[in-house]
């Protein structure tokens, strides 16, 4: 039984990390940026939707006119199907972020198929539409994972700049510094309207207006993901 479990384990210790470290890094099937030229951005959200920030984030992204992708989290969308319809509504794209938002290296074959199975049916019964895209919870792909993803012709996206807005203890202020040194042309912003420690969108809410003006201010542009990507079959 040791040694078997021995087996099991150096299994898993080669397998998962090799798979997420292709597709990561060196395949060229998964989202990271967009087009470089004009200067074009995408907003990204995560962890939704959540009944005390998401509509805040709504609310400023209508101010100023801009449309940005919202990664939601099955259990959550179960919970709250309103404001995925809200989300739609208001234009914005929608993307899956698994039914558990569980790591990809503590899952086997069944739990990593059903976590992202059950997300592409709750999305599509309620939006109508067929789902485009995919982003794993904290990036992190495994095997079984990019099989499903593939086999259902989603579009997995990680991100380019991320500002640690899931803490508690980065600042508002801290957000835009963080985006500012890491944001060019093309760049996908990973942000949260849900998750991480408890309180900390509020940070964002306080960030971002004040990031988009910025960026704005220097000659940005604000798209969708499909116009970001230029609409690339990645399938």
């Amino acid at each position: 039984m040791t040694f078997l479990i021995m087996i099991l384990f150096s299994v898993w210790a080669i397998i998962y990390p090799a798979t997420d470290f292709y597709c990561r890094r060196i395949s060229r099937c998964i989202i990271k940026k967009g087009n470089p030229s004009p200067k074009l951005l995408h907003l990204s959200f995560d962890d939704g939707p959540d009944p005390r920030y998401t509509p805040a984030v709504l609310k400023i992204l209508d101010q100023f006119g801009i449309s940005a992708s919202f990664f939601l989290v099955g259990r959550k969308v179960e919970s709250h199907p309103d404001l995925v319809r809200q989300i739609c509504r208001a234009g914005h794209e929608i993307g899956s972020h698994t039914y558990h938002h569980h790591h990809a290296y503590l899952m086997g074959y069944q739990k990593s198929k059903a976590t992202v199975m059950q997300n592409i049916t709750l999305l599509q019964s309620l939006t109508g539409k067929p789902l485009i895209w995919f982003r794993p919870p904290w990036g992190a792909l495994n095997l079984f994972q990019w099989l499903v993803v593939k086999q259902n012709h989603l579009k997995p996206v990680l991100w380019t700049a991320n500002a640690n807005d899931w803490l508690l203890t980065t600042t508002p202020e801290q957000i835009q510094t963080l985006l500012l040194g890491k944001v060019q042309s093309g760049a996908i912003i990973l942000l949260h309207d849900s998750g991480g420690e408890e309180g900390a969108p509020l940070n964002t809410l306080k960030a971002l207006p004040q990031i988009i003006q910025n960026f704005q201010s220097e000659g940005y542009q604000f798209v969708t993901l499909q116009e970001l990507t230029g609409g690339k079959n990645l399938k």
